[in-house]
């Protein structure tokens, strides 16, 4: 979809070939004779790995996580698993952030009204009973620890004088 820049890649290796879209029924074929298979999102099961060739020495996932590919399965035939672990660090981070700003004002719920051409929230700056707080001062939790994308919120809130 051209929203990955392969150009590293490209000028890295001899051949690169390129799928948009894989049926699983077509991975086998399509990765023999290589020897890395670079995956965004799409399921590699176990029995997917177990039926790769020899070639194949890495799976290298163009993303954050690991969910998509079968770890064991990877480490009984011997196949490295690599992944971008600081991709759309910033993006996710900001996007967590947007949703606590979001929640803080009410946005969603004023949004789905005027939608639909109620502007009771637009009467003398009052929003009735939807929930505004201000976040200075207030505590965030992060859910997960303080990884790349964590750190990120974790700054950014701060930014906003949040704990």
């Amino acid at each position: 979809d051209g929203r990955i820049d392969f150009s590293n890649v490209e000028d890295s290796v001899d051949v690169v070939t390129r799928h948009e879209v894989s049926d699983p029924s077509q991975v086998v074929e399509r990765v023999t004779g290589y020897e890395v298979v670079l995956n965004k999102e799409m399921p590699i099961t176990g029995d997917l790995i177990r039926a790769f060739p020899d070639s194949v020495k890495l799976i290298a996932e163009a993303g954050t996580g690991y969910n998509n590919i079968d770890l064991v399965a990877a480490k009984e035939r011997g196949i490295s698993v690599s992944n971008v672990p600081t991709y759309a660090t910033e993006a996710m981070a900001h996007m967590a952030v947007t949703m606590v700003m979001t929640l803080s004002c009410s946005l969603a719920q004023q949004v789905s009204a005027l939608a639909v051409g109620d502007r009771q929230y637009m009467k003398q700056c009052h929003l009735g009973n939807l929930p505004h707080f201000e976040l200075t001062g207030k505590t965030i939790g992060l859910v997960g620890g303080l990884g790349t994308i964590g750190k990120r919120v974790a700054a950014m809130t701060s930014a906003l004088g949040m704990r």
